[in-house]
């Protein structure tokens, strides 16, 4: 892993980081050991549609990477025929996705749409569940706000988002804790400090952080109603939010 993830980094100048094609393939080990807790988070994800997802409902990922998020739901209700719409700018990572989901076994349905989500447009319809997993991150805040807004009017009445990212410490004192506890995990994992220090190289200014607030005010400005901290390790926390008011 240390070596794959390496390579990974040192393909990037300094802020250069891309979810180019090369990085499809190593793209779920990666992301795994440079996320704290990322299978606690996508279990948690999976979870909550045992009551947020009916038999026939609709997941709306935002950022779907190679798909581990629908995976999971389905894994964890392969009865249920629920249906998902998968979104990512980057086409390689959704070719990935359709031919992971097709290991799972049995029909699926599917939508794929290569699209930048701050942009548009999103091409489904009364989301039961909208995800924006470690992908509003990316993004400046006006741009979140865009993206969630649009995700808003694409969601049921009923609906509901739930957001994951790294966020700022607004007291450095809990921000240097949380770099030095990211580092130590990550190094836990396999990932050599020359392979942390060349991600954190590419990705400057490419990772935009923001406070956990900010986040949340980004959440109602567009729409959504009671956002709602469902997880919290240090710089990573996981935001649920509904469609309506109650």
């Amino acid at each position: 892993m240390s070596n794959d993830d390496t390579d990974i980094a040192e393909q990037f100048d300094t802020g250069g980081w891309q979810f180019t094609p090369d990085v499809v393939d190593v793209f779920d080990d990666h992301v795994r050991a440079s996320v704290p807790h990322y299978d606690v988070i996508q279990d948690l994800v999976a979870e909550t549609t045992d009551w947020l997802v009916p038999a026939g409902g609709l997941v709306a990922d935002l950022g779907a990477s190679t798909g581990a998020s629908a995976r999971r739901i389905l894994q964890r209700h392969p009865n249920r025929g629920i249906r998902f719409a998968l979104y990512d700018e980057q086409p390689a990572m959704l070719t990935q996705a359709a031919i992971e989901m097709k290991e799972i076994g049995g029909e699926h349905d599917i939508i794929l749409s290569a699209t930048r989500v701050q942009d548009g447009p999103l091409v489904h319809e009364d989301a039961d569940l909208t995800l924006c997993l470690f992908t509003l991150q990316f993004l400046p805040q006006p741009e979140r706000v865009d993206a969630l807004r649009l995700a808003r009017a694409c969601s049921a009445e009923s609906g509901a988002l739930i957001v994951a990212e790294k966020i700022r410490p607004i007291d450095s004192r809990w921000a240097e804790i949380g770099i030095d506890v990211a580092h130590d995990y990550k190094a836990e994992r396999g990932i050599t400090d020359a392979a942390i220090r060349a991600k954190a190289r590419a990705l400057r200014g490419v990772l935009r952080p923001y406070p956990q607030q900010t986040t949340m005010q980004a959440m109602t400005e567009a729409g959504w109603h009671a956002p709602e901290v469902l997880f919290r390790w240090h710089s990573w926390a996981v935001i649920g939010a509904f469609a309506s008011a109650q």
